[in-house]
């Protein structure tokens, strides 16, 4: 600074103007006079003064205001990065290295001095809920977040089940071991695992590959491609209709050796299709047994090939081990397929040479739905993504060229894709949220990953065009129905999988202590779970009314057990608050009504079964907590009322035995259980030993287990998992 442009001069200066090293660490005021070497102290211990540490920085303005700024600094970054990671300092320096700006380094000193002051975090190896690894039915272990839509289970099922012991098997068991089980001695026979068998003991039980495709009927070829294009593409788009067609045809007619890669995804097309197409279940069944045995032979060869035919059979291939309970092999394909995807580019946007307009564009849609199905898994497993976070290079595909407007709105790919960028996110922000799951104030930062999840999705929906809100749907062609109701679906699931965590623990301190936690941002967040599980059971309703329902190839089944357990977790915390829960009730019912009808379909896979006889025993728990909360009630409406009858509300709809009394209408209980119950007690501590001497309090909600005892494999939020009380 210009010493003349000063106000006061520097002879006639009382306070240091830099105070030196060790009168800052002491805090106090360091005197030193102008033109001398030491200040006063320094001095006076014969210490050498020396002023090396930076002044530190003054931040003028309220709190309030700085939380504004930062609020709209955190806005204008994610405006201009959408995928970028500013949870904490750490990730807002590496994203700062990878855009080559160079940023300060931040010595968070309050954050350290909180952390010296708080007793050392116990092991986590000591602590019964953590449960770093999982065996699953092949003798293995498999691992999973403390986000995966598993522990949310456990947890739930500890909160309102009563056991003493659990024990857990996740996935199928092997496929191979499957395909050949009727061609080798069982068990105790001299059975020998397929990971000890020669692969060249294939070959004895399977025909060529290309002469199981060619000995299809021609009719029966036709129909299963029409019901694979019509049915599972829209939902899963990977190939292009036009160029597969004619690529079959010209095979079909010529004796040329046909690319083992391409056969194997042609197999897998069959697969797929032989489910949803008019085929008796006898022969589909023979069908996929036959035809699988033949890509399971294939497969060696299509991993080591890298082509955009080795992507589309990897992704076919998991995604009828997904459905068929074999969720872990589904997960190893995808992870291969991204490998394979980034050995070719696939998520460069900017390789245009020797490709036609055609070849680019469905090289974008393959990234793209590859991008989403991982994402669907890595939000269920709560496990890292092979996926790295930038991938804004890929921009979206042309939907004219790509051949999707036929049965997609327009636009549709453009804010799908959106969404997807949104549920990435979401998925890293996992972990923040496990990790800070002791915190009801984690919830009300601005700068949280959940709230930032929360802005990034009221955004993407301030933003939708009108042709593309649930408004429109029933005024648009029944192709494009099912894609506008999905993409909304995906919306709210995205909105359960970030708020879910809030929710539990809020059911679970209200179950303890029987009032709400007193952080409002906390009950807002468990109140956006609840809304958003109301919103996603109508929304599968409504899928089911325009006869879209897809509980064969696709989530939708995934998609019911989400809501179910967010409806029966507000029942829950209804019931203990005395309120009441008819909204969810209802919707419950209603899914468990739709599971129920989907349960009919004989060619359901193993997964989709799982998850729709899930759903129907969530709704017999609700019910029974209901009953027991309702039989508590009417014992408390006795006494006040000498009626047995309970006020009616406003909020009753349900058609009940009514009676009138002193210009009030009340509810005739109708007759319940007698047996005491853990919502009969009259304290939390009380409801807490009632409940667990109550051997039929979780009778209904054997999620995971045999009514006879026997160990069974039963699926929970798309991971096959196995729990048993005993």
């Amino acid at each position: 600074m210009d010493p003349a442009s000063r106000r006061v001069p520097l002879d006639k200066r009382k306070r240091t103007e830099t105070s030196c090293d060790k009168c800052k660490i002491r805090k106090q005021k360091c005197d030193r006079q102008l033109g001398r070497e030491q200040c006063r102290y320094c001095e006076l211990h014969g210490i050498t003064c020396t002023t090396t540490a930076p002044r530190k920085k003054r931040v003028y303005g309220t709190v309030e205001g700085l939380g504004s700024r930062i609020t709209l600094l955190e806005s204008l970054v994610k405006g201009l990065l959408p995928d970028a990671d500013i949870s904490s300092n750490d990730e807002m320096q590496q994203l700062g290295k990878s855009l080559g700006i160079a940023l300060p380094v931040i010595e968070d000193v309050g954050a350290n001095e909180v952390e010296s002051a708080q007793p050392s975090p116990p092991n986590k190896q000591d602590d019964p809920d953590t449960i770093p690894l999982v065996p699953d039915q092949q003798g293995q272990v498999q691992w999973i977040g403390p986000s995966s839509s598993f522990l949310f289970h456990l947890n739930l099922r500890k909160m309102i089940g009563n056991y003493s012991t659990l024990e857990f098997a996740m996935f199928g068991r092997n496929a191979a071991d499957q395909i050949f089980a009727k061609n080798y001695p069982k068990s105790g026979e001299g059975y020998v695992p397929y990971s000890q068998r020669a692969i060249s003991n294939i070959q004895d039980h399977c025909d060529s590959p290309s002469e199981a495709v060619k000995e299809i009927d021609p009719v029966l070829m036709e129909s299963l491609l029409d019901s694979y294009f019509d049915i599972v593409h829209p939902d899963f788009p990977i190939l292009h209709e036009a160029s597969f067609r004619e690529a079959y045809e010209i095979w079909s007619a010529s004796s040329t050796p046909a690319d083992p890669v391409w056969l194997c995804g042609l197999l897998c097309v069959l697969i797929l299709a032989q489910r949803v197409a008019p085929i008796p279940i006898e022969l589909s069944e023979d069908y996929e047994k036959k035809w699988f045995r033949h890509v399971h032979l294939l497969l060696p060869t299509v991993v080591f090939s890298s082509t955009v035919y080795t992507v589309q059979a990897l992704m076919l291939a998991a995604l009828h081990l997904h459905n068929t309970n074999h969720r872990d092999a589904c997960w190893n394909l995808t992870g291969t397929a991204v490998r394979v995807a980034y050995a070719i580019g696939l998520h460069r946007d900017d390789l245009k040479h020797v490709q036609s307009p055609l070849g680019r564009e469905l090289r974008k849609q393959l990234w793209w739905t590859l991008y989403a199905f991982e994402q669907m898994q890595v939000s269920s497993y709560d496990r890292p993504s092979a996926i790295a976070q930038s991938i804004s290079s890929v921009s979206c595909p042309n939907e004219r060229i790509v051949g999707v407007t036929g049965h997609c709105p327009p636009e549709f790919t453009k804010w799908s894709q959106k969404l997807v960028r949104i549920l990435g996110s979401a998925c890293r922000a996992l972990a923040p949220i496990a990790s800070g799951s002791a915190s009801e104030d984690s919830y009300s930062k601005p700068l949280s990953p959940a709230a930032t999840i929360l802005r990034d999705l009221d955004k993407w929906k301030e933003g939708l065009p009108h042709h593309l809100q649930l408004e429109v749907t029933s005024s648009l062609a029944p192709a494009a129905q099912r894609p506008l109701l999905l993409l909304h679906m995906q919306f709210y699931y995205i909105l359960i999988v970030i708020s879910r965590t809030a929710l539990l623990r809020r059911a679970t301190i209200v179950t303890k202590g029987g009032r709400d936690p007193t952080s409002q941002s906390f009950v807002s967040f468990s109140e956006t779970c609840i809304d958003a599980g109301r919103s996603l059971a109508k929304l599968l309703q409504k899928l089911d009314v325009v006869g879209k329902f897809n509980a064969v190839t696709w989530f939708d089944c995934f998609l019911a057990v989400t809501a179910a357990m967010v409806l029966v977790l507000d029942i829950r915390i209804k019931l203990i608050a005395l309120e009441h829960a008819r909204n969810s009730q209802q919707l419950l019912a209603d899914l468990a009504a739709l599971a129920e009808r989907q349960l009919q379909n004989p060619k359901m896979p193993e997964t989709m079964q799982k998850m729709a006889t899930i759903v129907g025993e969530i709704n017999l728990t609700a019910n029974d907590l209901i009953s027991s909360s309702e039989s508590h009630n009417s014992d408390r409406s006795h006494t006040q009322y000498g009626l047995g009858a309970v006020p009616l509300t406003p909020g009753d709809q349900q058609d009940q035995p009514t009676v009138s009394f002193a210009g009030n209408t009340y509810v005739v209980p109708m007759q319940l259980p007698q047996q005491p119950t853990p919502s009969d007690a009259l304290s939390s501590e009380d409801a807490l030993a009632a409940r667990d001497q109550d051997p039929q309090f979780w009778n209904h909600l054997s999620f995971m287990d045999e009514g006879d005892g026997q160990f069974q494999d039963w699926s929970w939020d798309d991971i096959g998992s196995i729990l048993r009380s005993r």
